[in-house]
């Protein structure tokens, strides 16, 4: 072989060699470690709207709203429920407690790995003894808590609380409902208000810490 062709060979070579020590590296690096997030919610009653009637009776979409009691569902979507004494919005809680206005119904925390972008998985929220209503047949009976619904963190291009709440009230002989549904855009760290009449929820997200 000609010291032209042994060139080209020894070229070749080292780039070959190179190649090989790119690739063991890449497959030597960990994994890109996922983001968990951490949401704490306060949902609320505005006791100073009397005046403007609810709608008809009315249920929310819980069809992926998952329980607060189903472990395995929630640990296989990256969802971490947490126990009340590490609820982060304390004093939010009290001061709805200590004025006439208002009234706090429901609080909740989680982590959460990973959000989707969309129709990801929800959190199952429920206050009160369930009530049937319907016709005095039973025909079409449905059973009704006072608030149903569901929360959800999403993540795209942002973060977002996605909320589907139903606050249902007996009125003489049937139900009318006061719906919250709304997906609002979060900045980490902030305390957000998100309102409608009747309903109302504080809701702050924040990076979970890594251990």
């Amino acid at each position: 072989m000609t010291s032209t062709g042994n060139a080209v060979v020894t070229v070749l070579a080292n780039r070959l060699r190179s190649i090989a020590a790119v690739l063991v590296l890449t497959l030597a690096l960990p994994a890109t470690a996922a983001e968990t997030y951490r949401m704490d919610v306060i949902v609320f009653l505005d006791l100073s709207v009397t005046g403007e009637a609810g709608g008809a009776l009315t249920q929310p979409d819980v069809s992926r709203a998952l329980a607060l009691d189903n472990a395995a569902a929630l640990s296989a979507a990256g969802i971490t429920v947490l126990p009340d004494e590490q609820f982060g919005l304390q004093e939010q809680w009290q001061r709805l407690r200590n004025s006439k206005r208002y009234r706090p119904l429901i609080r909740l925390a989680w982590t959460q790995r990973d959000p989707p972008a969309e129709r990801g998985p929800a959190l199952r929220v429920r206050l009160g003894q369930a009530q049937v209503a319907g016709s005095a047949d039973g025909f079409g009976a449905q059973a009704v808590s006072p608030v149903e619904g569901s929360v959800a963190m999403l993540l795209n291009r942002y973060l977002m609380l996605d909320s589907d709440l139903v606050y249902s009230v007996p009125v003489g002989g049937s139900y009318q409902s006061y719906t919250l549904r709304e997906r609002r855009r979060m900045r980490r760290d902030e305390l957000h208000y998100i309102d409608s009449p009747k309903l109302g929820i504080v809701a702050r997200v924040s990076r979970a810490s890594q251990e």
